[in-house]
């Protein structure tokens, strides 16, 4: 059994009766309380996250900057966690280092080179 699985307010039995009697005695009891004390909590976490962070729709470029240094941040300590805790940004950067250098070599010519010249023999065939 794993440390975040908890079992409490288990009635084992054939009577509504008693089921619901042990529902108002300790469920119903409980319930608002951990629903007040979780959404306190998730925003609390909430709030941290969100104020750095500009959404993608709020303002795209701010956004795409913002990850990027975050994985660029994270590739300089340790290269493998950036890309296990970031694989998108991972994989979009690289696609844009290699379309770079792509590039920089199609416009110099180490990449897709010209075609070699066809010379045309004439067949002087006797009919």
């Amino acid at each position: 059994m794993t440390e975040d699985i908890l079992f409490n307010n288990i009635y084992v039995g054939h009577s509504i009766d008693d089921a619901k009697a042990l529902a108002a005695e300790t469920f119903d009891i409980k319930h608002p309380i951990e629903e007040a004390a979780d959404k306190a909590s998730t925003a609390d976490d909430d709030d941290d996250e969100t104020l750095d962070q500009p959404t993608f729709a709020e303002n795209p470029v701010e956004f795409l900057r913002q990850k990027a240094f975050t994985f660029i941040a994270l590739a300089r300590v340790n290269p493998t966690d950036a890309f296990k805790t970031h694989p998108e940004t991972g994989i979009a950067l690289t696609a844009a280092f290699l379309t770079f250098f792509g590039m920089l070599g199609a416009l110099f010519g180490l990449v897709g080179s010209q075609q070699k010249t066809v010379t045309k023999v004439k067949c002087s065939c006797v009919q």
